[in-house]
């Protein structure tokens, strides 16, 4: 469910978060992706110019991401669009493309966006026209590009945000996205202890997992669950319109050399489930958040595990144990409660 709020309200919260100066902090393991544009006009054409972020949890580039320009100009009902460095340098010269991977906000900057969009619409039809309704699309959310060039280490993109912060709060930059703020984090044991998962429980997610990540010659084992708050956002004019959801993931971490010899860790985050929420919550209210995560935690864990139990059921020939899923299921309704059909004396 979308939620409308004042946006200095939220921004103040959202700045905080990022900030680290609240009980909420980003999580940047788990993905973020925001789009912020600033409406102008330049020569009687309408213009959005800005940048996309984009920070996916992938396993390929652990803690890497994107950062690329958006710009949009009218013409004739229709819009040429400008959406990696390499064509901002052709068209607005290389230095303009050198000080945008310097400082992606300065086409957030409103002289400093005029300027480069007068230098670039001498050149403009070398672009390719995209439709309105493509326009519309792109313009939704953000979107990873499949440029070569642009990709920035998450720590920068970390700063990057730092940076945006006084636009989050300016009514004339739309800011659209997703991210996640850290609700909690246990290690195995204390999860499993906390929300009643057998030991088995978590083998058979590693296992799951193993066959994943297989051509990386890494042997998962899980570290660490986290519990997150995704917040889908809209910040247009002085209104921000948020949908939250509450999400479990866990993490395995493995080591990774680069070519001089270094040594660094590497996260492999991966998402176990997630349920939207239906009323609005306070950021402000940590003692209901806390409530509710454990209830939503503990209902992703009960339906992962009734899933495994479905499909042992309808394929009893899948790599699952009996026993395990016996014990697993009794562990959520009770011992009276036990598993039943196909899974009753198999292995």
């Amino acid at each position: 469910m979308v939620h409308a709020l004042s946006r200095s309200y939220y921004a103040g919260y959202l700045a905080s978060a990022i900030r680290e100066e609240s009980p909420w902090i980003l999580e940047m393991r788990a993905g973020i992706s925001l789009l912020a544009t600033r409406n102008l006009e330049v020569k009687g054409r309408s213009a959005r110019i800005g940048f996309v972020i984009y920070l996916g949890p992938s396993p390929d580039r652990p803690k890497v991401g994107r950062v690329d320009p958006i710009i949009l100009i009218s013409e004739e009902g229709e819009w040429r669009v400008i959406d990696s460095i390499w064509t901002l340098g052709r068209l607005a010269g290389g230095n303009i493309a050198s000080a945008f991977a310097q400082n992606p906000l300065m086409l957030l900057d409103r002289s400093t966006a005029r300027r480069i969009l007068e230098e670039i619409l001498p050149k403009i039809k070398e672009t390719n026209i995209a439709k309105e309704g493509f326009v519309s699309e792109l313009l939704s959310h953000a979107t990873e590009s499949t440029s070569i060039i642009g990709e920035r280490p998450s720590k920068e993109i970390q700063k990057i945000l730092i940076a945006l912060i006084p636009y989050l709060y300016e009514r004339e930059v739309d800011i659209r996205g997703k991210l996640n703020i850290l609700l909690g984090g246990w290690a195995v044991e204390e999860f499993r202890k906390r929300f009643s998962v057998c030991l088995e429980a978590v083998r058979i997610l590693e296992e799951e997992a193993q066959r994943r990540y297989d051509y990386f010659n890494q042997l998962v084992r899980i570290d660490e669950f986290i519990s997150l708050r995704e917040e889908e956002i809209s910040l247009v004019g002085e209104e921000a319109n948020v949908s939250q959801r509450i999400s479990l993931g866990w993490i395995f971490y493995s080591l990774g050399r680069r070519p001089t010899g270094e040594t660094f860790t590497k996260e492999y985050y991966n998402e176990l489930g997630k349920r939207e929420l239906e009323i609005w919550i306070d950021p402000q209210n940590v003692d209901e958040w806390k409530k509710i995560m454990f209830k939503v935690v503990k209902e992703i864990m009960r339906e992962w595990i009734l899933d495994r139990n479905a499909l042992l059921e309808k394929e009893p020939e899948a790599d699952f144990r009996s026993s395990i899923l016996d014990r697993m299921v009794r562990s959520f309704y009770g011992e009276e409660s036990k598993v039943s059909g196909s899974l009753e004396g198999f292995f």
